[in-house]
């Protein structure tokens, strides 16, 4: 079908996101015509580099024509000609028109063995590919230089999938800066986000042209895929400025969000693709202790771009036959070649970085799990007439096949009598007879049931499910419990991580790292932590049940060897203890 593009313009600015950023947020949507233009393409072959276009040279038609030509070698956009040095990267800190962010402590969330295994994430920056220093403020120059500056632009592709009209808005950043200005797990130079909106028609529409309504969105987000990506329209998640859905995006991660507040976000410590593999295997069984936590911050407390907001945007209409878009399948920023690719640039907004298509944009209905769910309840009604009807025949098929394949299994039965064969051990015919039946038999049944549950759905309505009901993960932001306080409690698990270790490194090298010494370093650690939280008396209880469970475990254990005695008179201590305890708790009610 031939699209008309401004009907397809019309409803994307009638439904086009409102984003509210954090206040310290340095990047903004941008043009992609204006990171093109001050950007030069290189081809990587190994070592060898190859620039195919200079800076200032460069056009989008320029850029599809190269990635067709040059589509065999790796490819990527340069848009920082260079880090800024210590001097520069001070004094562009101190400018007063930079807004001054205020981070919460992600270690405050999350257990001491985490912080220890975020030390080894820190550590693997030092052996693998990574964006310098300074590279996103040089990254931030460029960007305020850029010609369209403080133009928000998306660039929005309209599709129709499995009865659904999706408006999806692409939104491109010259950086993204998480780990380098708010303590995230990774820095590269730009960066592609999108929100999807599913449309379905109204279910009464009294004109020959179909009326259009939100149904579904889904925003890109860290942690979540499938089914977990999408709200429900009417989802009381969703906030919404009249129809525009409102994202809260991360410094300087924006991935989007439909709550405001803060997000503990778990990432995988690197391994190797082998070791990968291995660990998957336990995944079920405590594979969260690979993972690192980090904070995106999502307080919508900084600009605020679309309806009522700051700045207003600018559209860019693009289809898949859109040239830079369909040709060039290279990296939209340097490639750190960081073998864990969490480092790189990544690809367009069709391509994944290994020149694949996007799941988001070659199957926008898959990639939200929103297969199964027809648009509309009519169309759901349809649908289960006609699988009812396939039924019914399929359900007679099989009835006649069961009544035929039973006359064959009965007459060669009585063959077999007719032959002596006893029936309690009958031939291998017989045999092979009675297990096609009984397996016919089975699916006869299996099709009725289901024929009646079709029958059933179409005699009464399903009932209206939660909006959360499809959900297997609600990403909720931290409540306040879990975020610092007290100043103390913050330098604490910035640091303890930090001081165990030196610790334990002075206590080998002068040779007292004996196992008491480290139980002492260790039990040290966590009833600072505890008194810290405010949790000495929880974890108090705890040790005692901890040593009363222990003693418990050693007196069966004492019974079973013989010592009787010495077994019987420790469970009796317990269980007065145990007797104690609760009569005290009665009497102070």
């Amino acid at each position: 079908m031939v699209r008309d593009p401004a009907q397809d313009l019309a409803l994307l600015r009638r439904f086009e996101p409102v984003i509210r950023y954090v206040h310290g947020e340095l990047f903004l949507p941008m043009s992609v015509a204006d990171y093109v233009a001050d950007s030069r393409l290189v081809a990587r072959d190994g070592q060898q580099v190859r620039v195919l276009a200079e800076r200032g040279s460069l056009t989008l038609d320029g850029l599809a024509e190269l990635g067709l030509s040059e589509a065999d070698h790796n490819l990527s956009l340069e848009h920082v000609e260079a880090a800024l040095n210590r001097r520069e990267y001070r004094a562009w800190r101190r400018r007063p028109e930079r807004e001054k962010f205020r981070a919460s402590s992600r270690f405050a969330a999350v257990s001491l063995p985490s912080r220890l295994i975020d030390v080894g994430l820190r550590l693997t920056l030092l052996l693998r590919g990574r964006v310098p220093g300074g590279f996103a403020a040089a990254a931030h120059e460029a960007y305020v230089r850029s010609e369209h500056y403080q133009q928000p632009h998306y660039y929005a592709h309209v599709t129709c999938d499995g009865g659904y009209t999706i408006l999806q808005y692409w939104y491109f950043y010259a950086m993204n800066d998480w780990r380098s200005t708010f303590g995230g797990v990774n820095d590269h130079e730009s960066d592609w986000e999108q929100v999807t909106i599913y449309l379905v028609p109204e279910e009464v529409v009294a004109t020959e042209t179909a009326a259009l309504r939100p149904a579904w969105v889904a925003y890109s987000s860290h942690d979540e895929v499938g089914a977990d990506l999408r709200r429900r329209w009417d989802d009381p998640d969703l906030s919404r400025v009249g129809e525009h859905p409102v994202v809260f995006a991360g410094a300087g991660s924006h991935s989007g969000s439909y709550l405001q507040g803060e997000y503990l976000i778990t990432s995988e410590l690197p391994l190797p693709a082998w070791l990968s593999r291995v660990s998957a295997i336990f995944k079920g069984d405590g594979a969260g202790l690979l993972r690192i936590p980090y904070i995106d911050y999502k307080r919508g407390d900084g600009a605020t771009v679309g309806e009522g907001g700051d700045l207003a945007w600018t559209p860019v209409l693009v289809e898949d036959t859109t040239p830079w878009v369909r040709n060039y399948s290279g990296l939209w920023g340097l490639d750190t070649e960081d073998p864990f690719g969490g480092e790189r640039a990544p690809a367009g907004l069709r391509y994944n970085r290994n020149g694949t298509l996007r799941a988001s944009w070659e199957r926008p209905v898959a990639w939200a799990a929103l297969d199964m769910l027809a648009p509309t309840a009519a169309e759901a009604h349809d649908e289960i007439v006609s699988i009812r009807d396939r039924l019914v025949t399929r359900l007679a098929e099989s009835e006649q096949r069961l009544s035929e394949r039973r006359d064959v299994l009965r007459g060669a039965h009585a063959a077999e009598m007719a032959l002596g064969i006893p029936s309690n051990h009958p031939g291998r015919q017989v045999v092979e007879l009675d297990h096609e039946v009984a397996e016919t038999r089975r699916q006869v049944a299996e099709l009725t049931s289901l024929l009646e549950g079709a029958e059933r759905s179409l005699e009464r309505p399903a009932p209206v499910q939660s909006p959360h009901a499809h959900l297997r993960h609600r990403a909720l932001p931290l409540g306040q419990d879990q975020l610092v306080q007290g100043r103390a409690l913050r330098v604490w698990t910035a640091l303890s991580a930090s001081l165990g270790l030196l610790i334990l490194g002075i206590l080998m090298l002068v040779g007292l790292a004996s196992t008491q010494a480290i139980l002492w370093l260790g039990g040290a650690m966590i009833v600072i932590e505890a008194l810290l939280r405010r949790r000495l008396v929880p974890l108090l209880l705890g040790a005692g049940v901890v040593v009363v469970a222990a003693f418990g475990i050693w007196a069966i254990v004492s019974i079973v060897l013989g010592h009787l005695g010495q077994g019987v008179g420790v469970l009796l201590i317990i269980g007065a203890l145990y007797m104690g305890l609760s009569t005290l708790r009665e009497a102070t009610r």
